[in-house]
C-alpha cells in the first residue's frame, strides 16, 4: 500500500508542474505575441476599408448597345410592374347573313347587300370582328393612361382611315391615343378636372358605335354608315361639371384620315347633360355633337359641316328604353354620282336622316329592340350603289332584333330587316352583264350573330 502511494504521489506531483509550465508559458511569449496580433488586425482592417470601398463603386458593364455603365441605364422593371394597371379586354363577333334577293356574284362585290355597312355579304359565314384592347384608365391617383384597340376582321375593312393601312385591309388599329387627366382642379379651387386624349379616337358622332357589342342591332343604321364619320386623330378635351353636364372641345385631320389630306383642320364640339331625372323615375340624356372643316383633298376652302344630335330616354316602365338620332350634314364642291357617267359637281350639297329605336330588357338574358330609320340623299353623294342603277334620292329601313345572352360573356342575336329606297338600286335575282342586271327598290335580310367577350 506504501508503494502504490508513492506512485501516486509521484504521478500527482509530475501533472501539477506540466500543468504549471502550460499555464507559465504564454507569459513567457507575451510581448512578442502581442506585437505581431496588433499587426493583423490592422492589416484586416485596412483590407476591408477597401472592399467597402470598392463594393460601393458602380460595375461597369459594356452591353450590346455599347459601354453604358449600370448606373447610366434606367432600372430594371419586372414584367408584373409594368403591367400594373393596364386591362386587357376584347370580343370577337361572327355573323350570317341571308338575302332574300339572292344575289348571285359575291366575289366580285356587285352582289352586295345594298346600303348595308358591317353585314354587306349576303349569303355567308362571315368574321366581323375581332378586337383586343388594352387600357391604361386615368384617376387622381394615376393621371397618364392610354387606350389601344386592335382590330381584325371584315369591320376593320370599311373603318380604315386615309393614311395608316389601305383600305380593304383586314387589320385596323382602330385607336391609339394617350390621356391626360389635367390637375385643373388644384390650380383653381371649384373647378373639375379636365380629361385629355391626343391620338386616333372614335368619333362623338352618332346613336350607333364599331362595336357591335354596345349597340342594340347586328345591322348598323344607314345614318351610321353614310351620314357621319368613323374615327379622328387629334386632340380632345373633355371637361364635367358637377351637375352632370360635360363639354368637349377638340382638333383634328378630319373625317377618317390620320394623314391630313390638306392644310385645314376640322374642329369638333359635344356638349351634353347625362341622366337627368325626370317624373316616375325616368331620365333623359342628350348629346349635340358637330364638326366643322375643309374635307376634300388637297382643297383648305370646301367645308363639310355635320349636326348630330342623340337622345336617350329611361322611361318609368324599367324595362323599355327609348332613343333617337338626327343628324344633318352639308358639303361644299363635291361630286355627285361619282361611280357614273352622270358625275357632276356640286356647289352645296347636304344629306339628313332620322332614327328612332325601341328595346325591352324582358330579363337578365332576353332583349327585343326595333329599329326605324329614314335617310336622305338628295344629290347621291354619300350611298353607294351598283353600277347601272339610277341613285336613290331617299332610303328607309325598319330593323326587329331578338337578343338572347345564355352566359354573362356571350351575346347572340336574331334579326331581320326590310330595306326600301324611291329607286330599283338593291339587288334582285342574278347579277348579269358584268355587274349590270335586275334591280329592286326593297331588300329583307335575315341575320344570326354570336359575339364572345371578354
Amino acid at each position: 500500500m506504501k508503494i502504490g502511494d508513492e506512485k501516486m504521489k509521484k504521478i500527482s506531483t509530475w501533472m501539477l508542474l506540466l500543468t504549471l509550465g502550460f499555464l507559465f508559458t504564454p507569459l513567457v511569449w507575451a510581448d512578442s505575441d502581442t506585437d505581431s496580433l496588433k499587426a493583423e488586425v490592422e492589416a484586416l482592417k485596412s483590407r476591408l476599408a477597401q472592399l467597402e470601398a470598392k463594393l460601393a463603386e458602380p460595375q461597369v458593364k459594356t452591353g450590346e448597345g455599347g459601354g453604358h455603365t449600370a448606373a447610366e441605364s434606367a432600372p430594371s422593371v419586372s414584367v408584373p410592374s409594368l403591367m400594373s394597371g393596364i386591362g386587357i379586354s376584347g370580343y370577337v363577333d361572327s355573323i350570317y347573313s341571308y338575302n332574300f334577293n339572292a344575289p348571285d356574284d359575291i366575289s366580285t362585290g356587285t352582289g352586295n347587300n345594298v346600303a348595308r355597312v358591317f353585314d354587306r355579304h349576303p349569303n355567308s359565314f362571315n368574321l366581323n370582328a375581332a378586337q383586343l384592347t388594352f387600357k391604361k384608365p386615368v384617376s387622381a391617383d394615376s393621371r397618364v393612361g392610354f387606350v389601344t384597340e386592335i382590330l381584325a376582321g371584315n369591320d376593320s375593312e370599311l373603318i380604315t382611315s386615309t393614311g395608316l393601312g389601305t383600305t380593304g385591309d383586314e387589320f385596323d388599329l382602330k385607336q391609339a391615343y394617350a390621356e391626360i387627366l389635367v390637375p385643373t382642379s388644384n390650380a383653381i379651387k371649384g373647378l373639375n378636372d379636365i380629361d385629355l386624349k391626343v391620338g386616333k379616337f372614335v368619333t362623338m358622332a352618332g346613336a350607333e358605335v364599331i362595336e357591335s357589342k354596345d349597340n342594340w342591332n347586328t345591322s348598323r343604321s344607314i345614318l351610321f354608315g353614310y351620314a357621319i364619320p368613323f374615327t379622328h386623330t387629334g386632340i380632345r378635351g373633355t371637361y364635367t361639371f358637377n351637375n352632370g353636364w360635360d363639354l368637349c372641345l377638340g382638333v383634328n385631320n378630319g373625317w377618317d384620315v390620320t394623314d391630313d389630306n390638306n392644310n385645314g383642320k376640322t374642329i369638333e364640339t359635344h356638349f351634353g347633360f347625362n341622366n337627368i331625372a325626370l317624373p316616375g323615375d325616368s331620365s333623359l340624356t342628350v348629346g349635340l355633337q358637330g364638326y366643322f372643316g375643309p374635307e376634300a383633298a388637297g382643297d383648305d376652302h370646301s367645308y363639310r359641316n355635320l349636326l348630330d344630335v342623340v337622345a336617350i330616354y329611361k322611361t318609368p316602365w324599367k324595362p323599355l328604353t327609348l332613343m333617337y338620332n338626327y343628324d344633318y350634314a352639308s358639303q361644299e364642291n363635291i361630286l355627285a354620282d361619282p361611280d357614273s357617267s352622270l358625275a357632276t359637281l356640286v356647289n352645296d350639297s347636304n344629306w339628313q336622316g332620322h332614327a328612332a329605336y325601341a328595346r325591352i330588357d324582358i330579363n337578365d338574358q332576353w332583349s327585343i329592340s326595333s329599329r326605324f330609320e329614314y335617310f336622305e340623299d338628295q344629290d347621291h353623294v354619300r350611298v353607294v350603289v351598283p353600277t347601272g342603277t339610277p341613285a336613290g334620292d331617299a332610303y328607309w329601313e325598319i330593323t326587329g332584333t331578338l337578343e338572347y345572352r345564355p352566359w354573362k360573356n356571350t351575346i347572340t342575336r336574331l334579326e331581320y330587316r326590310h330595306d326600301d329606297a324611291n329607286q330599283p338600286v338593291f339587288h334582285d335575282g342574278g347579277v348579269l352583264d358584268l355587274g349590270v342586271g335586275p334591280f329592286s327598290d326593297t331588300q329583307d335580310t335575315i341575320s344570326g350573330e354570336v359575339m364572345f367577350i371578354f
